[in-house]
């Protein structure tokens, strides 16, 4: 007991500690034992001898190319000003983020094998329970770290977090960024050559590129996701302790253990929900099966903050903190004084605020000293409550928008799928405008988030930026309520599924993603707290010119719209990277395949595929870690507040929109697979095969990514803001920082070069037999033609082949006709026409 009654922040807090850890250590052996003991069907055609292989290869690749960035950000983090404990502890924690992220990816992907033979029967039933192994699996790798770090370093280990976070966003990125050509390339076989031009399903175990569909579908839906989990959880842990404590003592820590806490609670409680939906009643089941959890797990969240916060600014555990004295010289002078005998003073003066907001300038001093009087008028327990109950409810408005998205008998979607009839150009062209809309709403929802904050925390920078990151947490308590929905896919999204239930579930993870990727946003933008704090209490630089690139944070600043610019050229060039890569593997999984049937091989073997990933994916990864050095020392230090707005806003309006357009589209050509708008075969279900890849590719290189891609930049920046701005105020030459950004470039430029150098598959026009099968379809025959159409004054013909007798035949079955697949031994299959265009 005394180990409880004695902790120094609170025995409540000790008692929150204690119980996560256990609940942590739970959840991990569940997701051990519980998936072992499914009792699977031996004899599915999807337990595939080689799929554990593959997958084992694609997260060795991942784990390599962690291996290779993540090793020297450990040694540069260690370069950064502090102790020599500081410095130790700093590289320790980012080293076992970089170890998490792996970790969870291994465990995601055991819960999908598991999954994958189970039988169809039982699956309707362990949709939730396998999302709850896997949401809880994955945040309590994340918890269980942050846990121990709170426990032995009480409020000062916020800067432990942040590297812990910055090391798990690290090795989520590089899993997603790996993911991205994999998942191309899997389409491209699958899709465009099994599907498009032989007519085989996608899933049909005659689909050559099948076996490599379903092992980018599990890596991106287990191993992904799961590392995405580990890196939200770990950075909303760490900003909202770094931005809690300073503005709310104590309670800013028990905040973040309350909603890791109730989120986890939450993905739980989704595994007791029964899956009730009936025939017609699929799609209902499913939502109800993620709301209810969502909701009880939020609202949960929201009263317990507003009955055990404080109602009074002054009955916070300043104390057990470490904040019983004033330190600000522009509120105690040159002296600390103690907290309780300036409040009554406080107290009296914030009685007629008017009179101390007219007496003070915009100096840093002067805002600081209103900072404290106006803290001392707000309720914690009232704000902290109102701001994650607004992070509840955007989640939940996110989870409506992007649903939409992918319901296959929603405006969106049939839009989609009858106008791809007109050809592929004009369906992806309505998908995209439609989800557009839908991503712009969402960006609508996340300012008027920061409005409300903004009033709530009374113009209080720190306050509000705290409130920001709490709002986050509250939207990953959502999320993990939509456990099942995340895992729905894996189960249903399956041949022999039923087709309303198959409808249900293939996008249902759209919306839990949008949510996820809305958290994230929040806490990347929380986390310029820590890198304003830092250039306002940096001290004068020796010249005016540096000292304005130091301190100067306003629009007139060129260094801070210049690292806004920065970073969403950042953006753009790892997705210019990503698609290069996916072009690459793509044109190669297409050739292999078409080989492949020729040759009627019984597989697509794509022995190059591990290599050619770690080749294309090592300069995004790079690039994201060298980035905040490029803006810091080329640009100046006001341009990483810039670089963090410029990635995040950018890549979570990218993100949004291409994870829609790809349910939109990946439900249109469902749509008219299953005989609408001329059905499998027609113009205008090729139209949405390849609008379905397309955006697919979008997805996976800009939306999936997005995630990581906005936690890395802002938690690295947050981490490389204090070397940046002792080396702008210690007297180093300009040069040698500049020389720091040039080097920083000259790698990056030359892990492009080996990139773009890379070997590809040769698609130019070539001589003989082969070329034409392979790269272009048969010539068709001459007397393949109507005679109907002569018009010719010819007797004879027109008394022998009347109009009436000539039955007219649609452009995409004459097309289809004598191409190179009978000479792949395939088979020609007819396809249906048009009937709109008969």
């Amino acid at each position: 007991m005394d180990l409880i009654t004695q902790f120094p922040l609170g025995d409540d807090i000790a008692v929150t500690l204690l119980v996560l850890g256990v609940l942590s250590l739970v959840a991990l052996v569940a997701g051990a034992v519980v998936p072992s003991r499914l009792r699977r069907d031996e004899d599915s055609p999807e337990v595939d001898a080689g799929l554990g292989r593959r997958l084992g290869v694609h997260l060795a690749s991942s784990g390599s190319i962690i291996l290779w960035v993540g090793v020297p950000a450990v040694v540069l983090l260690y370069l950064v000003p502090g102790s020599t404990d500081d410095r130790i502890l700093r590289s320790v924690m980012m080293l076992v983020g970089l170890l998490l992220g792996p970790l969870a990816a291994w465990r995601g992907l055991a819960i999908q094998l598991a999954a994958l033979g189970v039988d169809a029967e039982r699956r309707p039933a362990l949709i939730n329970r396998l999302g709850a192994l896997t949401v809880t699996g994955a945040l309590a790798l994340a918890i269980l770290p942050v846990a121990i770090v709170v426990w032995f370093t009480h409020a000062s280990g916020s800067a432990a977090l942040m590297a812990l976070a910055g090391g798990a966003a690290i090795s989520a990125f590089a899993i997603r960024v790996a993911a991205a050509p994999l998942d191309t390339a899997a389409s491209a076989s699958a899709i465009l050559v099994g599907t498009d031009e032989h007519e085989i399903a996608a899933d049909d175990t005659d689909n050559l590129g099948a076996p490599h569909l379903r092992t980018s579908r599990m890596f991106r839906r287990g191993a992904a996701l799961s590392a995405d989990l580990v890196a939200l959880a770990t950075a909303g842990a760490a900003v909202g302790v770094i931005l809690g404590v300073p503005v709310l003592a104590a309670e800013g820590i028990l905040v973040v253990l309350l909603a890791l806490g109730v989120a986890m609670l939450a993905a739980g409680a989704s595994a007791v929900i029964p899956h009730l939906g009936g025939p017609g009643r699929e799609r209902s089941a499913l939502q109800l099966g993620g709301l209810i959890p969502a909701v009880l797990g939020g609202a949960g969240t929201v009263v317990a903050a507003a009955l055990w916060l404080p109602s009074q600014y002054k009955d916070l555990r300043f104390v057990q903190a470490g904040m019983e004295n004033f330190t600000d010289q522009a509120v105690a002078g040159p002296d600390p004084l103690p907290r309780e005998q300036l409040e009554p003073q406080i107290e009296e003066a914030v009685g007629d605020m008017g009179q101390w907001v007219s007496q003070t300038d915009d100096s840093r001093d002067a805002g600081a000293f209103l900072d404290v009087l106006t803290l001392y008028t707000v309720s914690p327990s009232a704000v902290v409550a109102a701001a994650l109950g607004l992070g509840v409810l955007a989640a939940l408005a996110v989870v409506v928008l992007l649903g939409g998205t992918g319901h296959r008998f929603g405006g969106t979607v049939l839009r989609a799928a009858r106008t791809s009839r007109t050809g592929g150009a004009l369906g992806v062209t309505a998908g995209l405008g439609s989800t557009a809309l839908v991503a712009a709403g969402s960006l609508a929802l996340m300012l008027i988030v920061g409005a409300v904050l903004n009033v709530l925390s009374a113009g209080v920078p720190g306050l509000a930026l705290a409130l920001l990151a709490y709002a986050g947490l509250g939207a990953l308590v959502v999320a993990a309520g939509y456990a099942g929905s995340l895992i729905a896919p894996t189960l249903v999204d399956r041949p022999e599924a039923e087709r309303g239930l198959r409808d249900a579930g293939a996008t249902s993870a759209t919306g839990p993603r949008g949510v996820l990727l809305l958290a994230g946003c929040l806490t990347g933008l929380a986390a310029l707290g820590p890198i304003v704090t830092a250039l306002q209490v940096a001290p004068r630089a020796a010249t005016v010119w540096e000292d304005r690139t130091l301190h100067a944070l306003t629009p007139l600043s060129l260094p801070l719209l210049g690292g806004v610019g920065l970073g969403a050229v950042t953006v753009l060039l790892v997705t210019a990277s990503l698609l290069d890569g996916a072009r690459r593997l793509g044109a190669n999984a297409v050739v292999e395949t078409r080989a492949s049937i020729l040759e009627n091989r019984s597989g697509v073997a794509l022995p190059d595929m591990p290599e050619m990933v770690r080749r294309a994916v090592l300069t995004p990864v790079v690039l994201i870690v060298l980035m905040p050095l490029v803006a810091g020392f080329g640009l100046g230090a006001a341009a990483l507040p810039g670089l963090v707005v410029g990635v995040v806003l950018t890549a979570t309006g990218l993100g949004l929109w291409s994870l829609g357009s790809a349910s939109t589209m990946d439900s249109a050509a469902a749509v008219i697979g299953q005989g609408r708008y001329g059905g499998p075969g027609s113009w205008g279900h090729s139209g949405a095969l390849g609008g379905a890849v397309l955006t697919g590719t979008l997805r996976a290189a800009v939306g999936s990514v997005a995630l990581p891609l906005l936690l890395a930049t802002s938690v690295l920046s947050a981490l490389a803001v204090s070397s940046v701005v002792s080396m702008s105020t210690d007297g180093t030459s300009p040069y040698l920082r500049w020389g720091i950004a040039v080097i920083a470039l000259i790698i990056v430029l030359t892990c492009w070069v080996i990139a773009a150098t890379a070997p590809e598959v040769d698609l130019e026009d070539g001589e003989g037999e082969i070329s034409r099968p392979l790269f272009a379809r048969d010539e068709e025959e001459a007397t393949d033609t109507l005679d109907a159409m002569d018009w010719e004054d010819d007797a004879e013909n027109v008394d022998q082949v009347p109009v009436a007798a000539a039955p007219a035949r649609s452009k995409r079955s004459k097309r289809r006709k004598g191409s190179g697949k009978a000479s792949a031994g395939t088979g020609e299959k007819n396809r249906s026409s048009d009937s709109a265009f008969d």
